[in-house]
């Protein structure tokens, strides 16, 4: 260790070396699964598939091409992120890196926010297993969360929320943070700074516009909620074929065309719900951290897909709730917490069981279903509840400065 590094350490705070060491650790484990199996971790080699799926996508996007394999479902940023993987010999290792250091940086923003937050994100971590180190979610989570913490200047709020919609979709809902008297500064930065990406992007890369009909056409992934009605009446015998598409399985079975009709209803249903709660300005009334982990919720349960990785979306922003005192929904963020752990087991431990239909798989990811949608519910419950008036003051510790906005 050299002498500046020593003393870099040094002027570390105490509980902030404490915590990364426990990161390191915990992602020392998490790598170390994914690259070797190993005996008390089966079949963890197979959470890294997709570290390789990124690396065959280089060549296009060196070349300044969109693949155009129906595997690639991300907005035209992600690509620039996997171009990571042409620093140095190894493309799988060198995206990895990229992805545990985008983990870093979220784990020390949250334990700056607050430490219990920052060891919230560090246990949550080590549940989303292996996955966490092996998909690029953890980068778009990194930008909803800074969304969030900068609620207090709007345009920031607009500039990160683009810049996580511009990786994956979902981050541009932060937006309804922001009350409706600053929501056009935040509005209109999010639209320059996006129009502004994707123009970038169109003229680097050919074929980016691609995404959209790509998403459009995907059906029911079996992991997703709407899917779990297939899987139980498989296990008790009902005829219901499984199809490999768009790097998932989805069911393909009589009734599923209706069912991922009815997820994308009902997420419209609830994004409309709280449009018109921020229109009334009942969303100000609630501390920002709970309305990103709603609207976060909302997005997964009504997902059509509901990866493994999706639970790295509501884990870190609900980080933020062990850190701010008006937060609410504390319980909702233990309730993903244990689904965690659950998805952990049926990917990639239980994946093929959850395939053929065996009913262990099958009871486990009821289970990992129902404390997500516990979570949404308690959340809905929490967010369109009345406040009382006087709720809409800041109940966090007093400070010695003008009242103004902040994530709690």
């Amino acid at each position: 260790m050299t002498l500046s590094l020593q003393r870099a350490l040094l002027k570390l705070p105490q509980r902030l070396i404490w915590a990364l060491i426990a990161w390191a650790v915990t992602r020392a484990i998490l790598v170390s699964v994914g690259l070797v199996e190993l005996p008390f971790y089966p079949e963890g080699v197979l959470a890294f598939d997709d570290l390789e799926v990124y690396a065959a996508w280089l060549p296009d996007l060196s070349a300044g091409i969109t693949p155009m394999d129906d595997m690639w479902q991300y907005p035209p940023l992600a690509g620039v992120f996997f171009l990571a993987g042409t620093v140095g010999p190894a493309p799988e290792i060198a995206i990895m890196v990229a992805i545990v250091l985008a983990d870093l940086a979220l784990t020390v923003v949250l334990f700056r926010r607050a430490p219990a937050s920052g060891w919230f994100w560090i246990i949550a971590g080590a549940a989303v297993g292996p996955v966490l180190v092996a998909r690029f979610d953890v980068v778009p989570t990194l930008c909803a969360v800074l969304a969030v913490l900068a609620v207090a200047q709007p345009r920031m709020v607009g500039v990160w929320a683009a810049v996580g919609a511009s990786l994956k979709v979902w981050p541009a809902f932060t937006l309804f943070i922001v009350p409706r008297p600053q929501a056009w500064r935040a509005g209109t930065t999010f639209a320059v700074v996006l129009v502004g990406i994707l123009a970038v992007m169109m003229l680097l890369f050919s074929g980016t516009s691609g995404f959209f009909g790509g998403q459009g056409s995907r059906g029911l992934q079996i992991e997703s909620v709407f899917a779990l009605p297939f899987l139980i009446a498989k296990v008790f015998g009902a005829d219901v074929s499984l199809t490999y598409r768009y790097g998932s399985m989805e069911v393909d079975a009589a009734g599923a065309g209706v069912a991922a009709g009815l997820a994308v209803a009902l997420a419209v249903g609830l994004m409309v719900a709280l449009a018109v709660a921020w229109w009334r300005g009942h969303l100000a009334k609630k501390a920002p951290v709970d309305v990103a982990l709603t609207t976060t919720l909302f997005l997964v349960v009504t997902s059509r897909v509901f990866s493994p990785q999706f639970v790295i979306w509501i884990l870190g922003v609900g980080a933020l709730c062990w850190g701010v005192k008006r937060a609410k929904l504390r319980t909702s963020t233990l309730l993903v917490l244990g689904s965690a752990l659950l998805t952990q087991f049926l990917y990639p431990w239980g994946y093929g069981s959850l395939i053929a239909g065996a009913w262990p798989a099958v009871l486990a990811q009821t289970i990992r279903i129902g404390l997500v949608v516990a979570a949404a519910i308690l959340a809905a419950r929490e967010i369109f509840r009345s406040e009382p008036v006087d709720a809409v003051l800041p109940v966090n510790e007093p400070r010695q400065e003008p009242a103004k906005e902040s994530v709690n």
